[in-house]
């Protein structure tokens, strides 16, 4: 398999960024063509993929903010509408990144701090308004537990699309950049290093899978044709129906749960049915990922 730096980078340029058949409907008929508008008049100015990035966070603060301080339905819808234009510049970011050829580690990095901080925002926003009712200071572990709960829910979700992007059109991600002597130093190893590892508590078997898919694929041709339609074959659609634990469906969950008159709904949707999803995800994977090292050893 092809190791050096530039190979990679040109490998994540010249694949899609959202590739449609794995992408849920939201994102192909809202989000992805209004950041793709958005990074059209982009790259003709000096804006840079770290900075749309920090944008966003001020979109996520502007949705806590109007989530907590306006008054019902308002807050709802305001709040929402804020953060549909956070999804916006969430996608931008990473498209603007490769149309520029600046994709890189530390951009990566940056981009999903800023994923992190921007959600944190909303979970500080609802913890204060539930600890105003009944629940005082409790609402501030029960909204600890839900964000740790989507820290690591988006990860696995996250994991399973990138792995997708790399084995099936050759777009390398952190788990590949991040072992590059190019790359940036200490600090941004050592969030790549936690990312990663919380990344293979998800992904069961995956150096394994790594290694069989990099030999097939190093070897060209034909054989590096099928397995990559083989792995397309088998992770599409469980990277599909895990679009679930998409921030997608978290922030229609918010709308929702602010409309019925309680962020706590929010909560209980994060922590029950979004883990149960997890669950099931990761024990999906880990069969998938069976599947796939059985059927590329009968190319042998």
């Amino acid at each position: 398999m092809k190791s050096s730096a530039s190979s990679d980078s040109a490998a994540t340029e010249s694949a899609p960024g959202r590739p449609t058949e794995i992408e849920e409907a939201t994102n192909r008929l809202l989000i992805h063509p209004l950041a793709r508008a958005l990074v059209d008049r982009l790259t003709a100015t000096p804006v840079t993929p770290n900075q749309v990035s920090i944008a966003s966070v001020f979109l996520a603060g502007a949705a806590a903010a109007c989530y907590g301080s306006l008054i019902w339905p308002l807050n709802a819808f305001a709040g929402f509408a804020f953060q549909i234009g956070w999804h916006v510049l969430d996608g931008a970011d990473g498209d603007l990144a490769r149309r520029t050829a600046r994709a890189s580690t530390i951009g990566e990095l940056v981009d999903g701090i800023c994923d992190h901080v921007s959600q944190g925002l909303i979970y500080t926003a609802f913890a204060i308004i539930l600890s105003r009712g009944p629940l005082g200071v409790l609402a501030w572990p029960i909204a600890f537990g839900a964000a740790l709960s989507h820290f690591v829910q988006a990860n696995a979700f996250e994991t399973g699309r990138k792995s997708y992007r790399r084995w099936v059109y050759g777009a390398a991600w952190i788990r590949q950049t991040l072992a590059s002597a190019q790359e940036p130093g200490p600090f941004q190893r050592l969030l790549g290093g936690a990312y990663l590892a919380i990344s293979g508590l998800s992904d069961a078997g995956a150096p394994a899978v790594d290694t069989a898919m990099g030999a097939r694929v190093a070897q060209g041709g034909a054989l590096a044709d099928s397995a990559k339609r083989l792995y397309r074959e088998i992770y599409a659609p469980l990277i599909r129906r895990s679009a679930v634990l998409s921030g997608n469906s978290r922030t229609i969950a918010a709308f929702l749960s602010l409309l019925a008159g309680s962020p706590m709904w929010f909560f209980i949707f994060e922590m029950t049915a979004l883990n149960a999803a997890l669950v099931v995800l990761v024990a999906w994977r880990r069969r998938q990922n069976g599947r796939l090292l059985e059927g590329l050893r009968g190319m042998d």
